[in-house]
């Protein structure tokens, strides 16, 4: 069965907005393996959750982002078996790459301790 292209987006879209929930509503206590990891996060409790916050709101918007591009594209997509499809499907998902630098840049700006 191929999936089209727009149900892909959409899918990873409501996927992140429902795994950056839980960072937003700071939840997450710190730890190894869920939440944003960054150097400056694992200083102390404080960093962990104003980071995870941030990184929460930011991927929170790039799935609603995921989801509008999908429904805004849904006529204009090329079909699956597309040579183009590739393309359509990862250029996106590149939109994740400002959110991770901001990410970063506000982790640096948190306190040594």
């Amino acid at each position: 069965m191929v999936v089209p292209i727009p149900y892909v987006h959409a899918g990873l879209g409501i996927l992140v907005v429902i795994i950056s929930f839980p960072l937003v509503l700071r939840i997450i206590p710190m730890n190894h393996w869920y939440g944003i990891r960054v150097k400056e996060a694992f200083i102390s409790d404080r960093n962990w959750y104003r980071v995870n916050f941030a990184g929460g709101l930011l991927f929170a918007a790039f799935g609603l982002f995921l989801i509008a591009f999908s429904y805004f594209s849904r006529e204009s997509a090329p079909p699956p078996t597309s040579i183009l499809a590739p393309v359509y499907l990862a250029a996106p998902l590149l939109a994740i790459i400002p959110a991770v630098m901001l990410i970063k840049a506000i982790a640096c700006r948190l306190p040594d301790r």
